[in-house]
């Protein structure tokens, strides 16, 4: 989907009218002046510099974090070649309360942690210390500059921890800062700009012109391919086809694919395309998935699902305030019993859709398709029948081959390139395309597109996975269900009106942290061959494609690398103390809520937990520890028991005299024994 953003140029006009501080003037911990306090939108600021003392930073984004991990020989940015790098992490600490805080570092290289304009923290020399320090109510600044080492794996995390809470990495909802400074803006235009470039595949027609040779783009939105237009005459119908062809923003005002006919021979043009599709039928006519299903066991599933929090039955024309997808036209696009198929396998043709995969049976399928139809009151008027032979020729012509391909066993066609030369003509002019294709940019994006075409391009050839994973997770409307950095959700926003409440789904605050890379991948590909939290009536969808780098880049988000997880070594005998503390006699009743393999928990009532097994290979040992230690501040929503109050000691003073911390980690060396 193509996205807005701030106008470059206003945004460019508030740097220069709201400036951060007066010259000369110090920082003032605490309050901040009016318009400084309304420049500011959560994360903290990450720039690279060619040298520590440099003003003028090589590249600048938005983090959710204090935290960066860049694995040995990857680039820092996509806008910077590997190698060693300097960056600086800056913005404030809104703290709720005045108090003394303890903060440490961890990570490599050379690090400076400053509060306040005060340097508290540096590694190497502070490895393994924490500092305590007294923070004022509100506005704290904070600055972490680190100087990656010559060699291996560059990271950076800080933690606090504080008089009823012990560390713990800084959570995004604290951090804050200006997201109108100049160089910050300028960036952003360039990196909104390289997305666009991307997501519209312009790659399929435009290269850039590299020292040596043309640059072939490899990060994954430009290797991905729009849908694979085999057996077309079987999925879509004909009237739908040719309004499309001639104007896909009539029907959804959010497509990505441009308007590639004009001019008086249009609509015979888009008859004669649709014509050509149509008429490619391989194979058999799609079966049923199943006969007669009912409409409203489909209306009811789509409300499990939560599939209104992604799609409305509105005309698409009609604004909807949650950015909603319109399913207005979708009786009229698909053929029967084809739309059930396309949501029982939603990436066989389209390996990048946003569709997700629900691992629908074919009764859910049909049940589905049977309700969308019921609900697309969309009509489309009919057309004169094209010509299928000029249709054919004209595909290849009006180059729609170079995104889709006909064939179920072919990859598109390769085309000789075009250079962009002409910034102002053709898909990036204003109003008059000529014979180019129109993508309905605004101005914001066409200024963005032209900023990135200004650079070398060679960042089409770089990816790093803690960008991909933001702009995935963005993409793929995970807000929609999970809260994240303590945002609702849409489907909140939706449920709120019939006066209800979504279930608890996991927050996805601390993702990236808190699951096995490994396991999260297999989660997002639908590998697992059992859910995590079968009592939820919502199902975790599949995105195999984007799968394997978003596990890592959330990893990355987090400062952990792919394989990072530093674990206590195996000790039998706390292994059995572990074991002793499960049960409700002289333990911590985890069998309660908690199931244990194939013993099921014992009465879980509103409260059930993840099956144990699962426990032991999904989460980070980092991360079991301060969940067991103090579940509501990981997640206030969860109903995890505190079971050291004060942080410190549990009721069972047997066991270690009650010290939480032996007692947590000998049942971490239990668990650890269950999947065996």
């Amino acid at each position: 989907m193509v996205r807005p953003f701030a106008s470059v140029l206003v945004a460019l006009a508030l740097c220069s009218a709201a400036p951060s501080s007066q010259p000369g003037e110090p920082f003032k911990p605490g309050k901040l002046p009016p318009a400084e306090v309304a420049a500011l939108a959560p994360g903290l600021t990450l720039r690279f510099y060619a040298k520590p003392d440099n003003k003028t930073p090589l590249d600048a984004r938005r983090v959710r974090l204090a935290a960066l991990h860049v694995p040995a020989d990857s680039p820092p940015t996509p806008f910077i070649a590997p190698g060693p790098f300097h960056a600086k992490l800056t913005g404030y600490l809104k703290n709720p309360l005045k108090g003394d805080y303890s903060f440490k570092l961890v990570g490599t290289g050379a690090i400076t942690l400053k509060v306040n304009d005060k340097t508290i923290l540096t590694l190497p020399a502070d490895t393994d210390k924490s500092v305590e320090i007294e923070l004022t109510k509100n506005y704290n600044k904070i600055e972490i500059a680190c100087m990656s080492s010559a060699k291996g794996d560059a990271t950076v995390r800080l933690y606090w921890a504080g008089e009823k809470f012990d560390f713990e990495p800084v959570p995004p909802d604290v951090l804050y800062s200006r997201h109108d400074d100049a160089d910050l803006v300028e960036k952003s235009a360039v990196r909104e700009g390289r997305n666009l470039f991307a997501n519209l595949h312009c790659a399929k027609c435009h290269t850039f012109q590299g020292p040596e040779k043309s640059i072939v783009p490899t990060i994954p939105e430009c290797t991905s391919h729009a849908p694979h237009l085999d057996n077309a005459g079987r999925r879509f119908q004909y009237d739908w086809l040719v309004a499309w062809i001639l104007n896909p923003r009539a029907l959804r005002p959010e497509a990505t694919m441009p308007s590639v006919l004009s001019g008086p021979e249009a609509e015979k043009q888009a008859a004669d395309i649709a014509a050509f599709l149509v008429s490619l039928k391989s194979g058999d006519a799609l079966p049923a998935t199943v006969p007669n299903p009912k409409a409203a066991d489909g209306r009811a599933l789509a409300k499990r699902l939560g599939c209104n929090t992604c799609h409305r039955p509105d005309d698409p024309q009609k604004k909807d305030e949650l950015g909603r997808l319109s399913h207005f036209f979708t009786a009229a696009k698909y053929a029967p019993d084809a739309l059930g198929h396309y949501l029982k396998l939603p990436h066989r043709r389209h390996a990048w859709t946003r569709m997700p995969d629900f691992k629908l049976s074919d009764a859910e399928a049909a049940q589905l398709e049977a309700h969308l139809r019921d609900q697309s009151k969309g009509v489309l008027p009919a057309r004169p029948k094209g010509d299928a032979a000029r249709g054919e020729i004209l595909f290849e012509k009006t180059g729609c081959a170079r995104c889709h391909t006909t064939r179920p066993d072919k990859q598109t066609a390769l085309y000789q390139l075009e250079r962009l030369r002409a910034l102002n003509k053709g898909c990036l002019a204003p109003k008059d395309h000529g014979k180019g294709p129109d993508f309905g940019l605004h101005a914001d994006q066409r200024n963005a597109l032209l900023a990135f075409l200004k650079t070398d391009g060679i960042s089409l050839t770089r990816e790093t996975p803690a960008e991909f994973s933001l702009r995935q997770v963005n993409t793929l409307q995970c807000n929609s269900c999970h809260r994240r950095d303590g945002e609702s959700t849409r489907w909140h926003a939706v449920l709120e009106d019939e006066g209800k409440e979504p279930e608890k789904l996991p927050s996805l605050t601390w993702i990236g942290e808190k699951l096995q890379p490994g396991w999260t991948k297999k989660m997002l590909a639908g590998e697992h061959d059992q859910r995590a939290r079968p009592w939820i009536k919502a199902r975790m969808p599949a995105f195999p494609a984007r799968a394997d780098m978003l596990a890592v880049g959330m990893s990355h988000e987090h400062g952990f690398g792919a394989l990072e997880d530093e674990r206590p070594k195996h000790d039998a005998k706390l292994a059995a103390i572990g074991e002793k503390l499960i049960p409700q006699q002289g333990g911590f009743n985890c069998i309660n809520c908690h199931a244990i393999g194939k013993t099921p928990p014992i009465a879980p009532f509103e409260a059930p937990g993840i099956n144990l097994v699962d426990a032991a290979l999904r989460l980070r040992y980092h991360y079991y520890q301060r969940w067991m230690l103090t579940p509501d501040r990981v997640d206030v929503s969860m109903r995890m028991p505190v079971f050291a109050t004060d942080g410190k000691m549990t009721q069972i003073r047997e066991v270690f005299d009650g010290d939480a911390r032996r007692q947590f980690d000998a049942l971490w060396h239990y668990i650890q024994t269950l999947p065996k």
